[in-house]
């Protein structure tokens, strides 16, 4: 993912012209028309990356020292919004990077339809036999890092230049707690269907206006320019048929969404 971020933007820059660099998933909906989401953007001379302390031990590994110290590393959003100085720093990086491909990565998932088939055999050389081991409870002792939620942040963190971004993203999420096997405590995006893309939705969307982030006691008041704004500009996830009945009941904007399944 952080290999693809970077070829994005590494492109993106090579038009001059391109002065903000927005990272969006493919289930992403804008929640105002182009003119707002571009001029709020470019009212601003900062970038907008989701940043906070990460308390927990489980991602961040000691062999990570010192290129990337413990009181540097961050959390946040992967869905980011860069001024042009900052998509160049991610790009040129040569330092971070190559710290995250040999310590920052994701456990394998274990597939629990398969039962007994996680069991694997291993040799035991000191009592000269074969024991089976359980896949599933050797994986969860595994170092987990998901690198996309930690890269830009802590690179930012790093470069000094955390003074120089809203520490929030404009990309709205809302997550739902669910247990697994692998981790009780597993965070998931919900998914907005048909029934859920409604108006009233979209406006308890809009109206949000600050961000609490537990981990550093720290309420971020959405603002540009020392002006009150909403804090977000887009929303995730939404399925088809979702983004469908928000383009054809216009509460983004007129359109016509019937231009999008062709003749009948």
């Amino acid at each position: 993912m952080i290999e693809a971020e970077r070829l994005l933007l590494a492109t993106a820059l090579q038009d001059p012209a391109n002065q903000r660099f927005v990272l969006l998933s493919d289930s992403c909906v804008p929640l105002y028309n182009f003119s707002y989401i571009y001029r709020y953007l470019m009212a601003s001379s900062r970038s907008f990356v989701d940043s906070f302390l990460d308390l927990k031990d489980g991602r961040y590994h000691p062999k990570m020292a010192p290129v990337v110290p413990r009181d540097k590393w961050r959390k946040g959003s992967q869905w980011i919004s860069l001024i042009r100085s900052h998509a160049e720093v991610v790009v040129d990086d040569e330092v971070v990077l190559p710290v995250f491909k040999k310590f920052c990565k994701r456990r394998p998932a274990v597939d629990t339809s398969k039962g007994k088939l996680n069991l694997v055999s291993e040799f035991n050389p000191q009592m000269n036999a074969i024991r089976l081991t359980d896949w599933g409870i050797k994986l969860q002792k595994q170092h987990n890092c998901i690198p996309d939620e930690h890269y830009v942040p802590t690179l930012i963190a790093m470069s000094e230049l955390e003074g120089d971004i809203e520490r929030r993203t404009l990309t709205y999420t809302l997550w739902n707690q669910s247990a697994t096997k692998m981790d009780n405590k597993a965070w998931h995006p919900v998914t907005f269907n048909y029934a859920d893309a409604s108006p009233k939705r979209l406006k308890e969307i809009k109206d949000i206006n600050h961000v609490h982030y537990e981990s550093e006691a720290r309420t971020e008041w959405c603002q540009t320019n020392s002006t009150f704004v909403p804090c977000f500009l887009f929303a995730r996830k939404f399925s088809r048929g979702a983004a469908m009945r928000l383009l054809s009941e216009g509460v983004v904007g007129p359109f016509d969404a019937s231009s999008l399944l062709g003749n009948s």
